[in-house]
C-alpha cells in the first residue's frame, strides 16, 4: 500500500498560470481509468480561453469545445507514471507547429485542429492535446498556445 501512495505522491498535476484570457484549473493524482494505482496513476491540468466545463480526462472535451470560437485554445495535459512505462522519449515542452496540427479527431465534428503529443522525460509521462477553433490555426493562435505552454509548473 506504501508504493500506491508513493506514487500518487510522485506525480503533480500541471499547473499552468493564472494569465488573463485564460481559464486554468488542475486536479490531483488518481489511479488511471481502468488499471490500478500500482500500474498507472495520472493528474490533469488544462488551460482554455473559454470556460472549461467537461471532466479533466474528457478526450476530446466536447461541451467546452462546443463554446470555442474559431480564435479559441484547449490546452490538455495529464502527467502520469504508468508500469512499464509506454511514452517514448522526448523533450518539453513540444513546439507546436502548423505542419504538426492534424484536422478532426475522433468524436469531433472536424471544424477543430488538433495537436497531440506522448512523450517521457525521467520517469514522467506527458499526454497532451491542444484544440483550436479552427481547423488551421493561425500563427496568433500557435504562438498563444505555445507561450501558454512553456508555464506549465
Amino acid at each position: 500500500m506504501f508504493g500506491i501512495l508513493a506514487l500518487l505522491l510522485v506525480v503533480s498535476p500541471p499547473h499552468f498560470r493564472h494569465a488573463p484570457g485564460w481559464h486554468v484549473d488542475s486536479r490531483p493524482a488518481h489511479a488511471c481509468a481502468g488499471v490500478s494505482a500500482s500500474r498507472c496513476v495520472q493528474a490533469s491540468g488544462w488551460a482554455s480561453t473559454v470556460r472549461y466545463r467537461d471532466c479533466p480526462d474528457c478526450s476530446p472535451p466536447h461541451r467546452t469545445l462546443a463554446h470555442l470560437p474559431p480564435g479559441g485554445i484547449v490546452i490538455q495535459l495529464s502527467n502520469g507514471r504508468e508500469r512499464p512505462a509506454r511514452a517514448p522519449i522526448g523533450k518539453w515542452p513540444p513546439r507546436i507547429r502548423a505542419r504538426d496540427v492534424t484536422v478532426g479527431f475522433e468524436g469531433d465534428p472536424g471544424r477543430h485542429g488538433v495537436f497531440q503529443r506522448f512523450v517521457r522525460t525521467g520517469t514522467l509521462e506527458r499526454f497532451l492535446f491542444v484544440w483550436f477553433g479552427r481547423a488551421h490555426p493561425t500563427r496568433h493562435q500557435l504562438a498563444r498556445a505555445n507561450a501558454e505552454l512553456r508555464t506549465v509548473r
